[in-house]
């Protein structure tokens, strides 16, 4: 309820179930978009039944590893690079899952923290993020993972208590505890 407004007992309230486009650049900065302006107006309440789409380069990811996985145990050619390296020094593990570990953390350093974001948005669990903003500046935010993008080293958060979507860098978050 708007305290701005004065309580009129003639007025009603009235439900309606529209279709909104809004043109951005991705999903994400879309749905904040929309977010803000829901959260601009007199409107009471709002439910958004569909649309948001989270995941899907994730699920590409996933399909385009598994083929390649079904590819390689078709045709082994030569050993990864990785396994070559530490072959030599018997660092490997027996199935080799070490070395192969440490290649994908090299490409990403934030894999295990992509995981547990990418939990935490299955769950719908509520976190609360320390942000590092320019010059410093350190933020809490409260906040529910709407999607994750490692490909972009994007993570869009919905603020819980100012109702608002934020667009996050991976490297701003300094720290996070659900």
């Amino acid at each position: 309820m708007d305290l701005n407004r004065p309580e009129n007992p003639h007025n009603r309230k009235f439900l309606f179930s529209v279709d909104i486009m809004i043109e951005e650049r991705s999903n994400g900065r879309a749905l904040e978009a929309l977010l803000h302006l829901l959260n601009s107006q007199p409107i009471e309440d709002y439910s958004i039944k569909q649309g948001i789409v989270l995941g899907e380069k994730i699920d590409t990811a996933l399909q385009e590893a598994i083929r390649k996985q079904g590819q390689a145990k078709a045709a082994p050619i030569a050993p990864p690079l990785a396994n070559r390296q530490t072959a030599g020094t018997g660092s490997a593990d027996k199935d080799g899952s070490k070395p192969r570990k440490a290649a994908v953390t090299e490409t990403n350093p934030y894999l295990e923290i992509w995981d547990k974001l990418q939990s935490f948005q299955q769950n719908n669990t509520l976190i609360r993020l320390t942000v590092v903003k320019g010059k410093g500046i350190r933020l809490s935010i409260p906040c529910r993972i709407i999607s994750t993008d490692p490909a972009s080293d994007n993570v869009t958060v919905y603020h819980v208590d100012e109702k608002k979507v934020y667009l996050l860098k991976m490297n701003e978050i300094d720290d996070f505890e659900a």
